[in-house]
């Protein structure tokens, strides 16, 4: 057993237990019988890796490790880490022996055994594809075997919005400051839940209402910008706080820390079920994108605002309105 390891153990146990007990005597005895318990076992740390030291071939962790270097998200290397993993599980040959029709069967065997939709298919066959590009360029193959392999075609679902009378009611179900500080806020800012989860007081500038994004997707910095009725909830939320976690999202109870994506999650789903509404933070950067197109944005400072690396990205939030296109017909045409 690693000392280190299991003292820094039984010194998180003990804090924790200070939120169960206050009574010494009590934490003593519960820490003699880990001990004792623990005696007959090893205790290492977690790896937090994104590459895992074993389960992969050799050349799967470069890979990895290069888009680690370009700045891949975290989320990013964790599913082309999930399908290079299964891929090479399933197929159990060498990287350099793989065929087109390998990877055919392969696709087809995946959808038929896990009722995959075409979306997600596709997704693997992308992955594939970079993955052996890879080695081609830096000459570990000649030929990309996934380059004659057929693109998987999908119908890019329709991306809902929230109406103007369904936001209120969401605003109007909100039980506390910090559940209506966070519908005002994905609303009018259009963050990412990934990006919306890491701000910071300090980030935030109550002059021009803005906020400043260090580090969004593909680690770009950037700046948001919210509405007057957000800074008036935001600042209630702020003021109802007894804690002095940096976070501007935070718990409500002891011991206060900085909340995850997940849990913002959870507080919107929450407040949709409530409304009878199915509503997640993507929906309110959906929204944000329609209504800002309605209002007059552009799509290349919708696309600033919003963070996409093409303008391709932003269009596929635009609802296509056909009552808006109707009386644009008409307007133009009788």
């Amino acid at each position: 057993m690693s000392e280190s390891c299991y003292e820094n153990f039984r010194t998180i146990l003990a804090l924790n237990l200070c939120q169960v007990t206050q009574d010494p005597e009590m934490m003593q005895n519960i820490l003699k019988v880990v001990d004792i318990t623990m005696s007959d076992y090893d205790i290492i740390k977690k790896s937090m890796d994104i590459i895992p030291a074993t389960g992969l071939p050799e050349v799967v962790k470069y890979y990895l490790a290069s888009k680690a270097i370009a700045n891949c998200s975290k989320g990013t290397l964790k599913q082309y880490r999930y399908k290079l993993i299964n891929f090479f599980n399933t197929m159990k040959k060498a990287y350099s022996d793989i065929l087109p029709n390998d990877i055919r069967i392969y696709l087809y065997n995946y959808k038929m055994e896990h009722n995959a939709d075409d979306s997600y298919m596709e997704s693997i066959r992308t992955t594939l594809h970079g993955f052996f590009q890879w080695l081609v360029n830096n000459e570990y193959i000649q030929r990309n075997p996934c380059a004659k392999v057929e693109k998987i075609r999908f119908k890019q679902k329709r991306r809902e919005s929230f109406s103007t009378f369904t936001l209120e009611e969401l605003r109007w179900k909100c039980k506390d400051a910090r559940e209506k500080a966070l519908v005002d806020f994905l609303y009018s800012t259009g963050l990412r839940v990934s990006e919306c989860d890491n701000v910071m007081l300090s980030e935030i500038n109550w002059e021009n209402n803005s906020v400043l994004i260090p580090h969004g997707k593909g680690d770009k910095e950037r700046i948001v910008y919210f509405n007057d009725e957000s800074k008036v909830s935001l600042q209630q939320y702020i003021k109802s706080r007894n804690d002095d976690v940096p976070a501007l999202w935070v718990s409500i109870r002891r011991p206060y820390h900085q909340i995850q994506s997940h849990a913002l999650e959870n507080i919107i789903a929450k407040i949709g079920k409530r409304t009878g509404e199915h509503a997640y933070p993507h929906k309110f950067r959906h929204t944000f994108a329609t209504v800002g197109l309605k209002n007059g944005i552009s799509i290349d400072q919708l696309q600033i605002l919003m963070g996409h690396a093409s303008a391709n990205t932003t269009h596929i939030y635009v609802d296509e309105d056909m009552n808006r296109a109707h009386m644009e017909h008409q307007r133009a045409f009788n």
